[in-house]
């Protein structure tokens, strides 16, 4: 299962209470960063906000997404039976390899997009995280760390697997907590049960079961 959205979009969130709910494995793009000493604070500063010498901070980042992967991958051949991958995954390059890698161990991938469609929402995320960079899960507290997400930004919704079908995609508005199939996913039916939820707190229904595994 690969999360994707922009920053402060609700993937950490979302991912940790699919992981409570599924279990299996989850990795996660800001313990891996910490784990290459990656510190993405330094890194805005470095860049003076994604401005300057980005190509030095892009070389690190794609380090960090091929560890996610490479992970990702060892779970896969150990047949873990749920893998979640909480990361931005905005380039359609990164959401391919794992797309392949799901098709090459006999998985079915399927992608959870985040959205919070209120900016203004956005920056309070934002704002919240403030004094807390040193948390994993709030390093990213500047926005310029959401602009440079927003010009790598490449919809998923045009994805195609390596068959040429489209991936499973949902699509949870962590807003209002609405959770819907992408329309535009005309792959294999998803394995996740959807179901509305109460506002804030992305829902999964209770007989929800995740599998990339296919029987």
């Amino acid at each position: 299962m690969l999360m994707c959205g922009l920053p402060a979009s609700g993937k950490t969130t979302t991912a940790m209470r699919l992981h409570a709910r599924l279990h299996g494995t989850l990795i996660r793009s800001c313990d891996v960063y910490e784990d290459l000493g990656i510190d993405l604070p330094e890194w805005v500063t470095r860049t003076a906000g994604f401005t300057e010498n980005v190509a030095d901070y892009d070389r690190v980042r794609d380090d960090a997404y091929a560890e996610m992967a490479r992970r990702a991958e060892r779970s896969l051949a150990n047949r873990a039976p749920l893998v979640i991958i909480d990361a931005v995954h905005g380039e359609r390059a990164k959401r391919e390899r794992l797309y392949t890698m799901c098709v090459a161990h006999g998985a079915t991938p399927v992608l959870v997009m985040c959205t919070c469609a209120d900016f203004a929402e956005v920056q309070r995320r934002f704002q919240a995280r403030e004094g807390h960079e040193t948390d994993p899960e709030r390093e990213a507290s500047d926005m310029s760390v959401f602009h440079d997400i927003g010009r790598r930004w490449q919809s998923p919704l045009d994805d195609e697997l390596p068959d040429g079908t489209r991936p499973a995609i949902v699509i949870c508005d962590t807003l209002n907590g609405r959770v819907a199939r992408a329309p535009e996913a005309r792959g294999a039916a998803s394995p996740v049960a959807l179901a509305d939820g109460e506002r804030g707190e992305p829902p999964v229904s209770r007989d929800a079961r995740v599998s990339p595994r296919r029987r």
